[in-house]
Parts: C-alpha cells; structure tokens; sequence
C-alpha cells in the first residue's frame, strides 16, 4: 500500500509542473551562505500560513523528498480528502480535542529521516502579519532531536505572480536548553527565540524582495 501511495504522489508531483510554473513561480534566497540548498536527514520545517496552498508550494521546494504535513481535521473531512493527504503525507491535527496524537507521529516520522512541515501559527494569517507560535512544534523538534528549519514566504500566489521565499538557518534547540527535560519556562523562551527570528526572516525577506525591485528599475533606466 505505502508503494500505491507513492506512486500517487509522484504522479501528482510530475502532472502539477506545469501548473506550478504558472500559479506557483518562485524564488528562494538564503539568510547566509551556511545555509544549504537541500535538507538532509530529519528535520521539522516551520512555516508561516496563508492558506493551503504554502504547502503546494514546498512540495515542489523540497522535491524529490517527502514533505509530511501537520494538517488540521479539515483536510481529513471526506474520504478523497483522507485518501489525499495519506499519499500526501498528511498527520492529523485534531484542533477542538487537542489530541496530541499529532506530536507522537511527526516524531515518528522524523525519526525515520523524514521531513515533517508544521505552521506554528496553528491557522491561516488574515492580515499576512506572523501570528504568535503555539509551542507545540518544539515538543516535537525536542523529542526527534531535529533541527528546525525555517522557511518563510510571501504569499504572494497567483497566475504569472512569483512568490518569495527566505530559508532560514537551521536552530539546535539542544543549544538553548539545560536538560533533555525543558521546563515549562524554557519552553516559552524557546518559543519566544524562534518566533523573533521568524519575524526577523520575514523582514528579511522584505528587505530583499525590495533590493531586487530596486535593481530592476535600475536596469530599466528608472530612478
């Protein structure tokens, strides 16, 4: 069955190219030069959310690898959405109970050497600003022992639009904390660390669609 699954996605990986180069144009920028083109091993990937199409989107970033997704019990609604998110790679989130069954299983995964793609926000920005983190996310990067990996976005969706992305440098959390066992305070400090440096991303990543703007009118002969 895990190869039926595969073979799905892969069908939809290699049939959505097309759509992806008109809806889904993108460019990647770095924060420095240590941070590496590709992800190896595991990892949790943290991203900001506009709505589900972030994770269309990094399907194609992290292609050929699996990207698992925490998703909420709306994408396990009906039996082709369930079916979707299982060639997909789709952990449910069950927000109204909060069963933390979704923890248990991203560890697992990540274990495995698996990506794992959580938005931290828990819902979709209405505003584009970064909500605050539910820390949920460094339960699960704590447990697997995985790096973060932040990845940020413009949301900037659309036919012929291009959409811009910044990755971030991976954290250790192992580096901020005293024992294997954080406790509730630390917990919120390291929310706290990685939230700041999603917002400094974000301006970043704002700073650099801006230069690149600039350049362009330069070599258009604007002021």
């Amino acid at each position: 069955m895990n190869i039926f699954y595969q073979i799905f996605r892969w069908i939809g990986v290699v049939t959505g190219y097309p759509f992806k180069w008109l809806f889904f144009k993108n460019k990647i920028y770095y924060e420095n030069e240590r941070v590496p083109k590709r992800v190896k091993g595991g990892a949790l990937i943290i991203t900001n959310h506009f709505n589900p199409l972030d994770y269309v989107l990094n399907v194609f970033v992290f292609f050929p690898r699996k990207l698992y997704v925490v998703a909420s019990e709306h994408a396990f609604k009906n039996a082709w959405l369930r079916f979707g998110m299982k060639f997909w790679g789709g952990i449910r989130c069950d927000r109204n109970t909060r069963n933390m069954g979704f923890v248990i299983k991203s560890i697992k995964e990540i274990k495995k050497g698996h990506l794992v793609q959580i938005f931290p926000e828990g819902h979709n920005t209405d505003d584009g600003t970064i909500k605050p983190f539910y820390p949920s996310y460094l339960l699960i990067a704590l447990k697997a022992k995985a790096p973060i990996v932040p990845l940020i976005s413009d949301g900037n969706y659309g036919f012929f639009k291009r959409v811009h992305l910044i990755k971030g440098e991976a954290i250790d959390l192992s580096q901020y904390i005293s024992s294997d066992k954080p406790s509730k305070e630390e917990i919120l400090q390291l929310n706290e660390l990685v939230y700041q440096r999603v917002l400094a991303l974000r301006a970043e990543l704002d700073a650099r669609i801006e230069a690149d703007k600039k350049g362009r009118n330069k070599r258009c002969g604007g002021k």
